[in-house]
C-alpha cells in the first residue's frame, strides 16, 4: 500500500510539472522580435552601433549593440508600432520613425550609416519596408481593426481563421452568440492537433480532447471579446520548435494593453437590425408578388 501511494504521489507531481511547463513553453508566443545588419556606405559591417527601439504606445525603450558582424537582435518585444534609432560615434544618427512588429514575427530592418557627426540626423519619415527573412514560417496575421470591421455573427474571432491558406473550418453557427467556436483542420491534420495561446498562455481545451468548440460537458477554448483583441496570427507550417506541443496550427492571440492615451470602443449591433430588416422586406416583397400575380 505504501509503495502504491508513493507511485501515485510521483505521478501526481509529474502531472503538475506538465501543467506548469505548458505556459513556460509559450512565453514567447505573444511577442515579436527585430533584427538586421548595420553597414556603412561602402558595405562594411559596423559593430558596436547602439540600436534603440521605442514603443509608440508606451514610450518604453530597449537598447542593444550590434555584434562583430554588424548584426543586432532585439527579442521579446510587444507587438505594435515602434521607432528605431541607430547611433554611433563618427556617423550620422539614423531614425526610423515607424515600423510595425506583428505577433510571433521576427522583422528584419537593415540600416546604412553615413559618415558624419552624431548630432546630424537622418530621419526616415515613411513607414519602413520590412521583410520577414529570419524565419520560413507560413501563416496569416489578422489585426484588431480587421476583426472589428468584419460582421462576426457570433462575436467570435475563430470565424476568421478560415481566411488563411490550408485551413478548413466548420460552418459557423450564428445562433451561438459569444460562443460558436469553430474547429479547424490545418493542412489535413485533425482539429485536436492545433495549439491555441492567448498572451503567451495556453488556452487549449485539454479536458475535451483538445477540441476548440464546446464538447459535451467541457467548454472549448477561451473566446476574447473582439474589441479587446489587438491582433492574432495563425501559423500553419514550418514554425520553430519553441512552440512544440502539437503538430497542427499555432494560433497566437494578443489582447490590447495599456498605452499613454485614454482610449476605448463603443459598439452597437446595428448590422443585426439591418439583417432583420432585410429579411422582413424580402418577406413582404414575396407576399406582394404572390398577391399581384
Amino acid at each position: 500500500m505504501k509503495s502504491s501511494g508513493f507511485v501515485y504521489s510521483c505521478l501526481f507531481l509529474v502531472f503538475l510539472s506538465f501543467l506548469a511547463a505548458v505556459p513556460v513553453l509559450a512565453q514567447s508566443g505573444s511577442t515579436s522580435a527585430l533584427t538586421g545588419r548595420i553597414t556603412d556606405t561602402t558595405g562594411a559591417v559596423l559593430p558596436g552601433v547602439s540600436v534603440t527601439v521605442t514603443s509608440v504606445a508606451t514610450n518604453q525603450t530597449r537598447t542593444v549593440l550590434s555584434a562583430e558582424d554588424g548584426v543586432y537582435r532585439i527579442p521579446l518585444l510587444e507587438p505594435g508600432a515602434y521607432r528605431v534609432r541607430f547611433s554611433e560615434a563618427g556617423f550620422k544618427t539614423a531614425d526610423v520613425m515607424s515600423i510595425t512588429l506583428p505577433v510571433t514575427e521576427t522583422v528584419a530592418l537593415d540600416q546604412i550609416m553615413a559618415v558624419g557627426a552624431p548630432t546630424e540626423e537622418v530621419t526616415v519619415e515613411a513607414v519602413a519596408e520590412t521583410l520577414q527573412t529570419a524565419t520560413s514560417t507560413l501563416g496569416t496575421t489578422v489585426t484588431g481593426s480587421t476583426i472589428s470591421n468584419l460582421p462576426l455573427s457570433a462575436r467570435n474571432f475563430t470565424a476568421v481563421l478560415g481566411m488563411s491558406a490550408g485551413v478548413a473550418v466548420d460552418v459557423s453557427n450564428g445562433t451561438s452568440f459569444g460562443r460558436g467556436t469553430l474547429n479547424m483542420s490545418v493542412n489535413g491534420a485533425n482539429p485536436e492537433k492545433n495549439n491555441f495561446q492567448m498572451d503567451g498562455v495556453a488556452i487549449n481545451n485539454a479536458a475535451g480532447n483538445n477540441n476548440a468548440d464546446d464538447n459535451g460537458l467541457y467548454t472549448g477554448i477561451t473566446v476574447a471579446n473582439p474589441d479587446s483583441i489587438q491582433e492574432f496570427k495563425i501559423q500553419t507550417s514550418t514554425y520553430d520548435a519553441s512552440y512544440g506541443r502539437n503538430p497542427g496550427a499555432n494560433v497566437n492571440v494578443v489582447t490590447k494593453s495599456g498605452t499613454n492615451e485614454l482610449h476605448g470602443t463603443r459598439s452597437c449591433p446595428t448590422w443585426l437590425q439591418r439583417l432583420r430588416l432585410r429579411q422582413d422586406c424580402a418577406h413582404n416583397w414575396h407576399r406582394k408578388w404572390k398577391f399581384e400575380s
